[in-house]
C-alpha cells in the first residue's frame, strides 16, 4: 500500500515530494517547507503522520516538527452490521482507511447473523449477509494497512434474527437466546467459530454473550428445571471458550452479565453500587472483559467499573461509543459528552484497549459513514494522552471529514439536548400527522426554535443536503403538532384550507426528497437488504401525510362531521427511552 498516495486521495491534498521515512517508535513528522520526515513503527502510525503532516500544511504551517507516543495498545472500531444495514465490501475498506489514517490499529465487523456459514441457510438469511471471500477480502485489505480485523459475533444472547425460523427451534431458549446444554447448540456455533477461522487472519474473536434477556426462563426451565442463571450463563461459557481456543482464537466477550446477572434489582448495566461476588470472579473463563458503556457523563462511573473489572484479573477492554443509533443523524455532542469523561478514566486506569462502537439500532437509518468524523474523539486521545483538548479533536475532523465544531453542535441539535437516547428528533419526524401520540412532554416551539437555528448554520456548509433534508422534514412535523390540533379545535377552516391546499404538499415533496437522498446514501455504501424497511417508514409517513389532506378536505366539504383523529385530549409528561421507529409511527394491530 502506497500511504503517501492513499492519504493525498483520501483528503484531496498534495504532499512534498522529498519525504524520507525513518523508523520511530511512535509518530514522528518534521517538515522545513520543501522537505519532510515520517516516523512510525507500525502501518497505522505511519498513516498517522502522514495525515499529520498534510493536516499542517493544509493549514499553512510552513515548518514544524511533531512526536507522539500512543497511549494505547490497541485502538478499534465496531461496526454494527446486524441491526438493518451490511456495508459494502467496498464502503468497509474505505472506512479502513480513515481508521488506519487516525492511527487505529484494529476493526470489528459486528455480525450476529449476517454471515455465511456452511448448513446454516437461515444464518443471515435475506439480509445481505457477507460471504466467506468477502471477509478475506476485507481482511486482506486491512492487514494491507496494519488493521488487524477481529472477527465479533454472538454465541448466546441477539439471535432473534437467526431464531425467529422454526427450524431452530431446538437450539432456541426463548426468541432471542441459545439453548444451553442442548449439543445441536454448540455444533452451530463450533460452525460459526470454524468460518471465522477461515475468513479471518487473527488469533482473537469477539463472543458477544450481553444482554442475554430470559436466559434459562424459556425452554431450558422446561427441559431442566430452574437452575440459578448466573450457573447457566457460566456453564455456557466454558463450552464457548474451549471452542474458541480449539481454532486458535483467544475470546473477549461483553461483561454486563457479570454485573447484571448477580444484581437480582437490576435497573441498569454496571450499577455502581453493584458488588461482583467472588463466586462470579473466580467463574470468569479465560477471555478478555469488554465493559461498555456510553450513557454516563461523570468520570466516577467510569473510574468505578474500570476497578471492579480489574478485579477479575483478566485483560479489561474498554467499549465505548460514537452515538449513531438514534435516528438520521448521530449525537455528536453526546458523543462528546460521555466519551470525554470515559476515555479520561481509561487512560487515568491504564486500560490498554479500546473499541469504539458503531451501532445501528432500530435499522440502521444513520448511515456509519457519518460517524467518521468523531473517530478523532478517540484517535486524540489516544495519542496525545491525558493532555487531549477539544480544540486538538475538531482541528482533526475538521481536516478529515470537513467537519466543525460549529457544525457538529447544529446537528446534534436534532435531539434538542435531551438525554440522548430518547430520540426526540427522529420521534417527531416520524410521528403520525393526526394519532398524536408523542408521550414526551415535548417543548415544541423550543424544539422548533432548535430545528430552525440548526438549519441556519447547517446551510453554511457544502455537502450537507441529506443532513438539511432530514432537519426541514422534522421542522415540518414540528409545525404540524403546533397547529393543526389548535386551529381544528378553534374552528378555524380558513387556516385548514390554506394547510390542506398549500402546506402539505410542501411537506410531502420535503419527504420525498429526504427518502430520494436517504435511498441514494443508502445504495452507495450498504448492500440492498435493510433499506426496505426504511422505505416502508417513509411510505407510510408519506401516506399519512396524503391522507391527513384528504381528511381535511372531506370535513370542510362537509362529508364528515369531525376529523375523529383530532378530538381526544392529549396526554403528556411521561418520559421513555429506547421507543423505535414503529413506536413513533404507531403501526401495530389491534
Amino acid at each position: 500500500m502506497d500511504i503517501k498516495n492513499m492519504i493525498s486521495e483520501l483528503f484531496n491534498c498534495s504532499l512534498p515530494q522529498n519525504i524520507t521515512e525513518i523508523a520511530y517508535n511512535g509518530v514522528y513528522v518534521k517538515y522545513d517547507g520543501e522537505s519532510a520526515v515520517i516516523g512510525g513503527n507500525t502501518i497505522p502510525a505511519k498513516c498517522r503522520a502522514y495525515t499529520l503532516l498534510a493536516k499542517e500544511i493544509s493549514e499553512g504551517k510552513k515548518s514544524f516538527e511533531i512526536s507522539e507516543k500512543p497511549s494505547l495498545k490497541t485502538l478499534g472500531a465496531m461496526i454494527d452490521m446486524s441491526r438493518g444495514g451490511v456495508m459494502r465490501a467496498e464502503s468497509v475498506k474505505t472506512y479502513i482507511k480513515y481508521l488506519a489514517a487516525h492511527g487505529y490499529n484494529m476493526l470489528m465487523l459486528y455480525t450476529e447473523d449476517t454471515y455465511e456459514v456452511k448448513d446454516y441457510p437461515y444464518l443471515g438469511y435475506q439480509r445481505g449477509r457477507y460471504t466467506v471471500e468477502e471477509l478475506r477480502g476485507i481482511d486482506d485489505f486491512a492487514a494491507e494497512l496494519g488493521v488487524e480485523v477481529i472477527p465479533c459475533i454472538q454465541t448466546l444472547g441477539h439471535m432473534e434474527q437467526f431464531l425467529r425460523y422454526s427450524v431452530n427451534d431446538e437450539i432456541a431458549d426463548n426468541a432471542k437466546v441459545l439453548l444451553v446444554g442442548e449439543e445441536k447448540t454448540y455444533t452451530f456455533i463450533e460452525s460459526c467459530i470454524a468460518t471465522m477461522r477461515s475468513a479471518f487472519r487473527t488469533n482473537r474473536i469477539h463472543i458477544g454473550c450481553d444482554e442475554t434477556a430470559g436466559l434459562g426462563l424459556g425452554q431450558y426451565l422446561v427441559k431442566n428445571g430452574m437452575r440459578d442463571r448466573f450457573e447457566i450463563f457460566s456453564e455456557h461459557l466454558g463450552r464457548v471458550t474451549e471452542l474458541c481456543k480449539k481454532y486458535g482464537f483467544r475470546p473477549m466477550m461483553w461483561s454486563d452479565m457479570y454485573f447484571s446477572l448477580v444484581e437480582k434489582s437490576k435497573e441498569e448495566d454496571y450499577m455502581p453500587h453493584v458488588v461482583v461476588p467472588q463466586y462470579a470472579i473466580d467463574a470468569m473463563p479465560d477471555a478478555d472483559m469488554v465493559f461498555w458503556d456510553y450513557y454516563h457523563t461523570n468520570n466516577e462511573f467510569y473510574k468505578i467499573n474500570i476497578e471492579k473489572h480489574k478485579n477479575f484479573n483478566r485483560p479489561v477492554v474498554f467499549g465505548g461509543g460514537i452515538w449513531t443509533w438514534d435516528g438520521f443523524v448521530p449525537n455528536y455532542d453526546h458523543t462528546y459528552n460521555t466519551m470525554k469523561p470515559a476515555m479520561e478514566e481509561v487512560l487515568r486506569g491504564g486500560v490498554p484497549e479500546v473499541i469504539v462502537t458503531i451501532w445501528s439500532n432500530d435499522g440502521c437509518e444513520t448511515s456509519h459513514m457519518l460517524a467518521l468524523p468523531q473517530l478523532s474523539l478517540f484517535s486524540e486521545y489516544c495519542w496525545k494522552g491525558e493532555g487531549c483538548t477539544k480544540d486538538d479533536i475538531w482541528s482533526m475532523s475538521r481536516f478529515t471529514t470537513g467537519m466543525t465544531e460549529e457544525l457538529s453542535h447544529a446537528i446534534s441539535d436534532f435531539f434538542f439536548r435531551e438525554d440522548g437516547a430518547i430520540r426526540a428528533g427522529k420521534h417527531i419526524l416520524w410521528s403520525d400527522p393526526l394519532i398524536n401520540l408523542l408521550c414526551f412532554d415535548f417543548d415544541l416551539p423550543a424544539a422548533k426554535k432548535y430545528l430552525t437555528d440548526a438549519i441556519a448554520v447547517i446551510e453554511k456548509y457544502e455537502d450537507t443536503e441529506y443532513i438539511l433534508a432530514a432537519f426541514r422534514a422534522c421542522l415540518d412535523k414540528c409545525e404540524i403538532h403546533l397547529n393543526l390540533r389548535n386551529r381544528y379545535k378553534a374552528g378555524d377552516k380558513e387556516y385548514l384550507r390554506s394547510f390542506a391546499e398549500n402546506k402539505l404538499p410542501e411537506i410531502i415533496a420535503d419527504f420525498e426528497k429526504l427518502h430520494t437522498l436517504h435511498r441514494e446514501m443508502w445504495y452507495r455504501d450498504y448492500k440492498a437488504h435493510g433499506f426496505e424497511n426504511i422505505m416502508c417508514r417513509y411510505g407510510a409517513a408519506i401516506e399519512r401525510l396524503r391522507h391527513t389532506g384528504r381528511v381535511i378536505n372531506d370535513y370542510l366539504d362537509g362529508k364528515i362531521s369531525e376529523i375523529e383523529e383530532l378530538e381526544p385530549e392529549l396526554i403528556t409528561g411521561q418520559k421513555c427511552k429506547w421507543l423505535s421507529a414503529n413506536d413513533f409511527m404507531y403501526i401495530h394491530t389491534m
